[in-house]
């Protein structure tokens, strides 16, 4: 019993922060800030990002402290690594980042960054960004959840909106001329959170990191 209590560890998300930069061309700069409060030893997480047709993922980093880990590790869940690496793997219709290092009974934050492109899609009225800020992957309660979207230019009227889903998260949004936020609470295990976002097609400058689609779309994604 006294080895079993000794070797019993736990973690807690209290919160989490995604900034999301929508570039010129509609291709995404994305960073996700989570904060890990471990009680016990551990060693490695994992963030798995899905993707759907016509999307691709790069340009994926991670940060500490503002130390870059180094690519090339394991991306095999439950895998070992050295500390301060990181590896990436392509499953099905998600991407897999697996980070590595020691901690014990501390508080750490993480830093995943990537680029996501053909994610907007850019019709002949609007552009439509809608991005899973959270994912279904996580076994235990997120305390607190913020997902800043900065644009490119300001934009207004009818044709910017801004989404949080799904209603069961209890939550808020807010939009400025330039950028949107989300806040969420208590998010539950495995439950995702979407943030989406459609301004004027205007606002972008080119199209080269979005799919482009030939109709009018405001009024369908409204309704």
């Amino acid at each position: 019993a006294l080895a079993g209590e000794a070797a019993a560890k736990s973690f807690s998300l209290p919160q989490a922060t995604v900034a999301i930069a929508v570039q010129p061309d509609g291709s995404l700069l994305v960073e996700e800030h989570i904060t890990f409060a471990f009680d016990g030893s551990f060693s490695g997480a994992y963030r798995e990002i899905p993707l759907r047709q016509g999307e691709v993922l790069d340009e994926i980093y991670v940060v500490e402290e503002g130390r870059r880990y180094s690519p090339g590790a394991s991306a095999e869940l439950g895998s070992s690594g050295a500390p301060s690496t990181y590896g990436t793997a392509r499953v099905g219709d998600r991407v897999r980042i697996v980070w590595h290092y020691q901690a014990f009974s501390d508080l750490r934050t993480f830093t995943i960054g990537y680029r996501l492109r053909g994610l907007a899609v850019a019709y002949d009225d609007v552009v439509d960004v809608n991005l899973q800020v959270w994912g279904d992957e996580w076994e235990q309660e997120l305390g607190q959840l913020t997902a800043v979207l900065f644009l490119p230019q300001p934009a207004g009227g009818p044709e910017y909106r801004v989404w949080g889903h799904p209603v069961s998260v209890r939550g808020d949004v807010r939009r400025a001329s330039q950028q949107v936020e989300l806040r969420a609470e208590r998010v539950p295990p495995g439950q995702f959170v979407e943030l989406r976002t459609v301004f004027p097609r205007s606002v972008l400058t080119s199209t080269g990191g979005a799919q482009v689609r030939h109709e009018t779309a405001l009024d369908r994604i409204v309704a």
